[in-house]
Parts: C-alpha cells; structure tokens; sequence
C-alpha cells in the first residue's frame, strides 16, 4: 500500500494553524526575552533571535528577530545532538557559542532546551543573544587585529 506524502495529506487549513501557533511559540519567546533582560544590548537594541528546531537541527519557526543569527542554528543544534547524543535529558540547557560549532561569534551565546514528547526529543526551543563582554583581548569582545579565536 502507497501512502501518500505528507503534504497531501494535510490541508491548507491546518497547514496554516500550525505555521501560525509554532511562530507564536517563538514570537512570546521574544517577548519573554524583552521583558526579562537587564541588559539593554537585549532589551533595547534586541540583539538577540528565538527559533524552534526539529529534532535533528532543521529550522521549524523564527521570529523577525536578526536574521544573522538563525543562518548557523541548524549547525548549532546539530553539533549539541551529536556531542550530548544519548544523554539528552529533560530539564538540560546547553549553551553554545563556538564560531566553528554553529555559533555566529563569541558574544552571541546560544541557550538550547530539548522539547520532549514522551521520551523522545521532539523539537529544540533555541535562543541566541549577544553578550556585550564575554573576554577577549579588547572591550566589546571585538579586536579587527585578532587572526584566531583564543
């Protein structure tokens, strides 16, 4: 027996329904971001993005936050899935903000949060933000001299 692909068995409608409750999802994260930083680089300049990815890293929802920041979240979520692969627990948050692992540049941080359905991953709430000094050899994390990383 055939079964059909997914997309025809789903209908405009609901097609429509879920797009718009999972960018909600991510639009009241943005919202809770707004509300709960006391950093002004978050909550006046909203230099950060909130997504929804699959189990597997594939981007579900974004919200019009900066667009820069969701480029590399697949690659994000992918490197946390392959590194924690098996020890993925309810509960667990993991930050990122390694340029060769996903990450934009060092001062945006990334919070990742599994979204379970029973005892499988379902989905990863993903948060990426900039932080105005986490090191680095000059104010701001920004050095134009830099040739590395470290």
């Amino acid at each position: 027996m055939r079964i059909p692909p997914l997309a025809a068995q789903l209908d405009p409608i609901t097609v429509s329904v879920i797009q718009h409750r999972l960018t909600a999802i991510v639009e009241e994260m943005g919202e809770a971001m707004l509300r709960t930083s006391y950093s002004q680089i978050l909550n006046s300049s909203r230099d950060f993005s909130t997504a929804l990815c699959d189990d597997e890293g594939h981007l579900v929802a974004q919200a019009e936050h900066i667009p820069v920041h969701i480029g590399a979240l697949p690659w994000a979520v992918r490197a946390v899935v392959e590194t924690f692969d098996g020890r993925i627990e309810p509960g667990d948050v993991y930050l990122l903000n390694d340029p060769y692992h996903g990450g934009s540049h060092l001062p945006d941080v990334t919070a990742f949060v599994p979204v379970f359905v029973g005892d499988r991953v379902a989905f990863w709430s993903v948060n990426r933000a900039h932080h105005s000094d986490i090191g680095g050899s000059t104010h701001g994390a920004y050095n134009a001299k830099a040739t590395e990383i470290w």
